[in-house]
């Protein structure tokens, strides 16, 4: 008799488990397919193949200095490349080894100092970096997410494009940035 109860004990336990633990399994599926179709996505790339886009995007459209190793720091798990006086591109890797050509990019970002004279140039840089990172922006929703993000910041909230990236801006006391995030399957 123990036996039996035993068995039936298991059976229903194992029918329970399965039971609930599906629901859950199909709504974290759908929860994600959900973001996927509201925020889209991007393959991933290595630092290096971002640090070579985004040189493209800058040598094709403007005569501003491309991000070079001979000016690059490798500081708190970052990347820094120095642009201008004051103006650095910073990539952030999924997880830093020290090597860009496989460190995954987690986000990328313009750093500006404020006692920067390169605001403008800075900007450039950044219309430049998120074009690197989603090539299929136009000039025009490139501009609508700079103001999005800026008027989002007081919130802690970044500016989607539904099309694998989001953009943020960070104000503090003795600089600024904008950052390009980045969203993975």
């Amino acid at each position: 008799m123990k036996r039996v109860l035993t068995i039936l004990l298991c059976c229903l336990m194992a029918f329970g488990l399965s039971g609930c633990g599906k629901s859950k399994v199909e709504d974290a599926k759908k929860n994600l397919q959900e973001s996927y179709e509201k925020y889209g996505f991007i393959e991933k790339e290595t630092v290096d193949v971002l640090v070579a886009k985004f040189n493209t995007e800058v040598v094709d459209h403007s005569s501003l200095n491309v991000a070079s190793t001979d000016y690059l720091t490798k500081e708190n798990n970052q990347y820094w490349y120095g642009l201008l006086e004051g103006v650095s591109l910073v990539v952030v890797p999924e997880k830093y080894t020290g090597d860009q050509a496989t460190d995954i990019v987690d986000y990328m970002l313009i750093f500006v100092n404020k006692t920067s004279k390169y605001n403008d140039e800075a900007l450039t840089y950044t219309k430049k970096l998120i074009k690197a990172n989603c090539n299929k922006a136009t000039d025009t929703e490139i501009d609508t997410l700079l103001k999005e993000a800026k008027d989002k910041s007081s919130s802690g909230k970044t500016a989607y494009n539904g099309k694998g990236i989001s953009v943020g801006y960070l104000d503090k006391d003795d600089y600024y940035q904008y950052q390009v995030l980045r969203f993975y399957k």
